[in-house]
């Protein structure tokens, strides 16, 4: 997150509005004594005229520009008198806005300021200890989404306040202007639109307060009860007595992912049954490739983070800053489906809230790092360092085949129970230590961990020991052993698992086809793009005419008119057919422009970009990226991929349409005036949509094919 930039939004920005509001307010108060002098003088005028009108009442009245009556002078005064109320009203008016202005900056200023320095100063605090960065943190979501608010209010009041200003110091008495009345309409209706950006925020105001709110995270799992997993609930409790833990409220199982725990509140899915209090996540996989020690270490491991002061910062903290993240997730995708003014008031916002995560994440990563080796601590009081340590390494040694196999079994569905598809795949592989096993960090869906390097040398457990055991062939039926110890009905709950995972791979599968196949029927047919524009080729070329009348002038003015020549009859025959020649400059463009405007310059087919000067149509395949850029004309760019061979150049007749390449950047670019189709101009947005819906439209095709295939 860019720093400056916040401090340019939050606190630079509101101050130079208050010091516009200063600078208005000392307008308005020169303005004020400005306009006392002139009612003043316009009374002694008055005054004086009617003096003159009782002595002679046909005298004139000399004016800068004219001479007119006193009686007609007279009357002016009057109409200008009879004004001056009203401009004393829109002076008042003005400087009563002008004050506003400045505070209502200077408190922008000071929400901005104070929510910057204190986000800052509660980082620091954070990092004295758990207990604080779970008190500066609370506290700090619970009043920064007010004081967002309150800065977005009062910036748009400012800036309405100050359009307003600006807006009445344009009336004057006397007739005003039409570009003057435009103006000050312009400028009203913009100081109306950031009124109505304040209503807009309060209605948006629910969107930024749940940005500090925890959301409920989603896990695909099931949950299982004392009676369906006894003897999973009765080690879990058993472990957590010896412990000293807090037992969970819940325990759910997967086919995937790891042992974690959690205590926000939780979505399981695909039911959408909602889960409160504490949970243990448990892939029902490992419970049979660890062994009961190493069972025993990771339980252990999670359990511990309800143990003493590690209870309060899970219970409490993490549920919190867990939630934030994802409000934070949500509020992107709102930003990104929002129209402009929902997205410019939530944009500060949501900057911000990424700068206050951002802010704590060295705090929570110190932290996590410290109770994280305190919990494999834990653990290897259970079961042993040993057992710790092969657990740690056996988990990064079968994930990676443990996901491969699930991705195997759920496409080609070949088995109703993933769990046992699983264990006869693993059998089958010669399990070895990754060469990055030792700088693994392992997964969890809210927690970041130390690297396995770092708590291995924490439990000071032999490394030789623990590759050994953690590398160990798998043993289908002994796994398959123990899993029924744990459940009432193993098999049941693996075959709800298992159709649970299908249906939702089958789901995402059908979903990515069908978009696929819609944007491979997004660009049928082909479509030719000219340059178009033969009208303008025309003009071009009539531009030629009033040159070579002037050139043809010129020189024939030593034998038309000589005393007119200055110089030689050669110079001055030369100047001429200068200037003659500049004709056949706009000649050249005009036929070429003629000429070209017909010409196909791209023709897209479903398969090629064919382009006049080369030598073989561009496959679609080749394009790695498109953009297209209106500046003096259109600028059309095509970056080819790595892979793909640089296309040849030939040459072509005059006035056809061609590409340059770049090869050193490996680009295609065609230059154009204009984008036309069927002689009907097109916007470059409407081109490079056409374009880039054919390039996608081959990819799209690519994968369907590859998928059959």
């Amino acid at each position: 997150m860019n720093a400056l930039k916040l401090v340019a939004l939050l606190v630079i920005f509101p101050l130079l509005l208050a010091a516009l509001g200063n600078w208005e307010r000392q307008r308005a108060e020169e303005m004020s004594n400005a306009m006392i002098d002139y009612h003043s003088n316009v009374s002694i005028a008055k005054q004086q005229l009617r003096a003159l009108a009782a002595r002679n009442p046909m005298a004139s009245v000399d004016l800068p520009n004219e001479k007119i009556s006193v009686q007609l002078a007279l009357s002016r005064l009057e109409k200008i008198e009879a004004e001056l109320p009203t401009a004393h009203q829109v002076n008042r008016a003005m400087r009563g806005f002008a004050p506003w202005v400045v505070g209502f900056g200077l408190l922008a200023a000071v929400i901005g300021l104070a929510a910057l320095a204190g986000t800052h100063w509660a980082g620091r605090q954070a990092l004295q200890s758990r207990e604080t960065l779970l008190r500066v943190f609370t506290q700090g979501s619970r009043l920064l989404p007010y004081g967002l608010v309150s800065h977005v209010v009062a910036m748009a009041a400012a800036v309405a306040l100050a359009l307003c200003f600006e807006g009445l110091g344009m009336w004057h008495v006397g007739r005003l202007g039409s570009g003057e009345v435009k103006l000050m309409a312009v400028l009203g209706v913009v100081a109306a639109f950031c009124l109505y950006s304040i209503w807009l925020l309060l209605r948006q105001l629910r969107h930024m307060l749940a940005m500090f709110t925890p959301a409920p995270m989603e896990i695909f799992a099931r949950e299982v009860t004392p009676v369906q997993a006894p003897g999973l609930w009765r080690q879990v409790s058993e472990l957590a007595g010896r412990l000293g833990a807090l037992p969970p409220d819940h325990i759910v199982v997967s086919l995937a992912q790891g042992f974690y725990v959690t205590s926000s509140d939780a979505t399981l899915l695909p039911a959408h049954t909602s889960l409160h209090g504490r949970t243990l996540h448990v892939p029902l996989p490992y419970l049979g490739l660890l062994n009961p020690a190493e069972i025993n270490a990771v339980i252990g491991h999670e359990l511990a983070h309800f143990v003493g002061q590690d209870t309060e910062y899970s219970l409490r903290f993490l549920p919190i800053y867990d939630g934030v993240n994802r409000s934070l997730e949500a509020l992107q995708e709102t930003l990104l489906a929002s129209d402009l003014i929902q997205g410019w008031l939530m944009r500060p916002s949501f900057l911000f809230g990424v700068f206050f995560i951002q802010r704590f994440d060295h705090a929570v990563n110190h932290w996590s790092r410290e109770r994280e080796l305190l919990a494999d601590a834990a653990g290897a009081r259970l079961a042993g360092n040993g057992a710790a340590a092969s657990a740690l390494l056996r988990v990064s040694v079968l994930q990676p085949h443990l996901e491969d196999a699930l991705i195997t079994l759920c496409e080609t569905a070949s088995t109703a129970d993933l769990t046992q598809g699983v264990l006869i795949a693993l059998r089958e592989q010669a399990l070895q230590l990754p060469p990055d096993a030792l700088d693994i960090h392992q997964p969890h869906p809210t927690d970041s961990h130390p690297s396995n390097g770092e708590r291995l040398q924490a439990l000071n457990a032999s490394l030789d020991d623990a590759t050994r055991n953690a590398t160990r062939a798998v043993d289908v039926e002994a796994a398959q052993a123990q899993l029924v110890v744990f459940f009432s009905s193993v098999s049941a709950l693996s075959e709800q698992l298992s159709d649970d995972l299908i249906q939702a791979v089958v789901a995402e599968d059908e979903a990515q086809t069908e978009l696929l196949e819609t944007l491979a029927a997004s660009a049928q047919g082909e479509h030719a793009l000219h340059e178009g524009g033969r009208r303008r080729a025309l003009v071009t070329a009539v531009l030629a005419v009033p040159f070579v009348v002037l050139g043809l002038l010129i020189m024939s003015l030593p034998w038309l008119d000589p005393s007119r020549v200055k110089g030689t009859p050669l110079s001055t025959f030369g100047a001429g057919a200068a200037i003659a020649s500049i004709a056949l400059i706009f000649v050249w463009l005009g036929v070429r422009r003629y000429k070209r405007a017909p010409q196909i310059a791209l023709r897209l087919t479903p398969e090629h970009f064919v382009f006049a000067n080369l030598a073989q149509p561009l496959p679609i395949e080749h394009i790695a990226n498109v953009s297209l850029q209106p500046i003096q004309g259109i600028w059309l760019t095509l970056e080819l991929t790595d892979e793909a061979p640089l296309p040849e150049l030939r040459k072509t007749a005059f006035g056809v349409p061609g590409v340059r390449l770049n090869k050193k950047k490996r680009l295609v670019v065609l230059q154009m005036a204009q984008l036309c189709i069927d002689n009907r101009k097109i916007a470059p947005y409407e081109g490079l949509s056409l374009i880039t819906d054919y390039v996608n439209a081959s990819l799209a095709r690519s994968i369907l094919q590859s998928r059959q295939d």
